[in-house]
């Protein structure tokens, strides 16, 4: 079985509805002849890389550049979101489990061959508690164990039958003969995460934390997976300032600026060269509770923050309508959306379940109970969205007699003192990875349990987790459908965290680079097609 260059199709068709489709102040940028190899793409990115380690990593930018260009996961999915071979050239499907053949010429950047035992290594890693792995967690939930069959052969045993299966593979292995004596505890720290040795069709060459990260041209990837990539090397420079970002991309200082902001976008489409891409995405953002906190361990008070905000109001001010409400943590463009309204906007109605939860006003209209005022810290990373919304909930709040205290932290401590649960309220976001239907990441009891999980709200409910399990065994959508509906109704009721909204994805492509198309699947999806007129001159 043969694989074809990623298909780049847009996805208007699938997801007209939700999406939008891509557009900007002008026409877009004229593609200049034929594509031509070589020189160098400069794209922004808002903070620095985590790990470039799939196992590790939790950082959905880095996730995108492991996926699409240093590594080579087991499959690929195409712009209809069905799985294509990547690794895998071809696989066998049935109830029990799935059957990969591994490709024989995929090579790890040092010149060794990726077999099946590179790929159950990964596995058992990310099965291993003491990897804390969000692979294991967000992609391997219904698969039991792996089975070496020969060196291009590794056979998955699932728990139980379910669908989309295929969809919990889409993951990069790791090179056991460079990482099989770490400890798995050690994985997070080890060397390789920040020097990786991959297998994709870019290499890394060097990283400057905070400052850059610079991949080349893999001139050996296979033919039949695209080959040696267009361009000589893509430079991602980290620019926390939006509108540095900004002026760079109406410039042309750099290529590429995947993270506009919504009142940037507007800005975008105004302007002369250069392209607003704006596409579903697969994050919704969210104002989390530390549950283990003594404030915020009765749902009612969970209830009643998430009712004394409102959302359309963020939507409209904040977002310049590119975003849409977010009723739980499957996206309305999912083929098992559950048909449920959203929390409403009720600030008489927050107010009763606080005084129900026993907290009443003080002298200055502050509430509080046994003496003590319901007052806590949302934290927000640098990224100046997050911050507004973070003030907006501020001030919403306040109008209950809340008194929240907002602080920025960068994004790297942020990320580091909300898996440890070291935090009362913040501003977040959660990305799906595998485009199937599994909230056991976030809010599983297992995951409650295990230290830095993504369960970083350390939400248990074992309702809720029968819920979660009939719903990754069932094998129909309809039925789907309302599994679902029943567990975001239930987690509607316990509210662990507060759902806001499902933001489109805005990008500033400048008309100097070509072949840049972003979907659902993400920003650098046709990262190996990308090119520039004047190729190896530039």
């Amino acid at each position: 079985m043969v694989v074809p260059r990623l298909v780049r199709t847009s996805l208007a068709l699938a997801f007209a509805a939700f999406a939008g489709g891509c557009g900007g102040g002008g026409d877009a940028p004229a593609v200049v002849g034929d594509p031509e190899v070589g020189g160098t793409a400069i794209v922004a990115v808002t903070s620095d890389f985590q790990a470039f380690n799939p196992v590790t990593n939790t950082a959905v930018v880095t996730n995108e550049v492991i996926n699409f260009m240093l590594f080579t996961p087991l499959i690929q999915m195409n712009a209809d979101l069905e799985p294509v071979p990547a690794l895998a050239e071809s696989w066998e499907l049935d109830e029990q489990g799935v059957t990969f053949r591994l490709r024989n010429d995929v090579m790890w950047h040092d010149g060794q061959p990726t077999t099946a035992d590179d790929v159950l290594f990964t596995f058992e890693l990310a099965k291993n508690e003491e990897t804390a792995s969000l692979l294991g967690s967000a992609y391997l939930t219904m698969v039991e164990s792996a089975t070496v069959v020969d060196p291009q052969t590794i056979r998955f045993e699932f728990v139980a039958p379910h669908s989309q299966a295929m969809q919990g593979f889409w993951w990069a292995p790791l090179p056991r003969h460079l990482l099989g004596s770490v400890a798995p505890a050690e994985l997070g720290q080890n060397p390789y995460n920040r020097q990786p040795v991959g297998n994709g069709p870019f290499k890394f060459v060097s990283w400057q934390s905070g400052q850059e990260l610079t991949v080349e041209a893999n001139a050996d990837y296979p033919e039949e997976l695209g080959g040696r990539p267009m361009l000589d090397r893509i430079v991602f420079r980290v620019v926390p300032e939006a509108t540095t970002r900004l002026t760079e991309i109406l410039t042309g200082a750099i290529h590429i600026n995947h993270t506009l902001l919504p009142d940037e976008a507007q800005q975008v489409e105004g302007q002369q060269g250069v392209t607003l891409v704006q596409y579903p995405g697969r994050e919704f953002l969210y104002v989390g509770w530390n549950n283990e906190r003594e404030l915020f361990s009765d749902p009612r008070v969970r209830r009643a923050l998430t009712m004394a905000i409102d959302r359309d109001a963020i939507i409209e001010s904040l977002m310049f309508g590119f975003a849409e409400p977010a009723t739980g943590m499957i996206p309305s463009w999912s083929p098992v959306a559950p048909a449920v309204e959203a929390i409403p906007f009720d600030q008489a109605g927050a107010r009763a379940l606080l005084q129900q939860a026993g907290f009443a006003p003080g002298p200055d209209g502050t509430l509080a109970r046994n003496g003590q005022p319901l007052r806590f810290t949302i934290m927000s990373s640098e990224d100046r969205l997050r911050q507004d919304i973070a003030v907006v909930v501020q001030q919403q709040l306040s109008q209950i007699g809340v008194q929240a205290e907002v602080r920025a932290v960068e994004f790297q401590t942020l990320l580091q003192q909300h898996r440890a649960r070291d935090y009362e309220g913040i501003i977040s976001g959660w990305s799906l990875d595998t485009f199937r239907a599994d909230p056991s990441p976030l809010f599983s009891c297992e995951q409650a349990q295990t230290p830095e999980s993504a369960n970083r709200a350390g939400y248990c409910n074992p309702a809720a987790d029968r819920l979660i399990d009939a719903g990754l065994r069932e094998t129909t959508d309809a039925r789907s459908q309302e599994i679902w509906g029943e567990f975001t109704r239930l987690l509607q009721n316990d509210q662990p965290i507060t759902f806001l909204f499902w933001p489109q994805q805005l990008a500033g492509v400048h008309q100097s680079i070509q072949g840049v198309e972003m979907d659902v699947r993400g920003k650098f999806v046709t990262a190996t097609e990308w090119w520039i007129p004047g190729g190896s001159q530039q």
